[in-house]
């Protein structure tokens, strides 16, 4: 049974803490990372509708394509909406490659929300859920949907020195994610209008 809980917080309370200046910057076509030391929430916007939106956040098995570091990727189990993916990680830090293997739990919930929670990896933990809105009136938004995640994630070992890169590492990879899910989700709805 999965720990992931099936509630979806409404629009307005999830967003609510967003300011004019905060809306000014995604609709210039900036990513907008907030939060730190491993409780990070990335918002972009998109012109994609939801249904290709959601085909994006949903291809579990094909994000090695479109995904900048992810070099493998396979669903492991799928029940209605749970899934349990697992992907290969292959970056470069510093002077070396490192390869990270992790699986993690996905639910899907009302094509909105998926929660998702690490069950396998080398961090000592990691979860939250990405999200499909429609911008809030007040937002003035010209796109039609604001992408977001929203994680917390710890390193498995005490990194001393060291942990101000971890952060910076992850921080690094929201961004780079959300900018490839991002890309993708407008290259498929410019395929599909032409």
């Amino acid at each position: 049974m999965s720990q992931l809980s099936d509630q979806v917080l409404p629009t307005q309370t999830y967003l609510a803490d967003l300011t004019p200046a905060d809306w000014t910057h995604l609709m210039t076509g900036q990513l907008l990372l907030q939060g730190g030391r491993g409780q990070y929430r990335i918002l972009a916007l998109t012109p994609a509708e939801g249904a290709i939106a959601w085909a994006v956040l949903t291809d579990y098995g094909n994000f090695h394509q479109f995904l900048p570091t992810v070099v493998e990727s396979r669903i492991l189990e799928a029940e209605g909406g749970r899934k349990v993916v697992e992907q290969l990680d292959r970056r470069r830090i510093l002077l070396s490659i490192v390869e990270s293997r992790i699986r993690t739990e996905n639910l899907e919930i009302n094509q909105q929300q998926i929660s998702f929670q690490m069950l396998q990896g080398n961090l000592a933990y990691m979860y939250g859920h990405w999200r499909l809105d429609t911008p809030p009136p007040e937002a003035n938004a010209i796109s039609r949907l604001l992408i977001s995640q929203q994680v917390q994630a710890e390193a498995e070992t005490d990194l001393g020195p060291f942990k101000g890169m971890f952060y910076k590492l992850f921080e690094n990879s929201l961004t780079e994610t959300m900018q490839a899910i991002r890309t993708e989700m407008e290259r498929r709805a410019a395929s599909s209008a032409g």
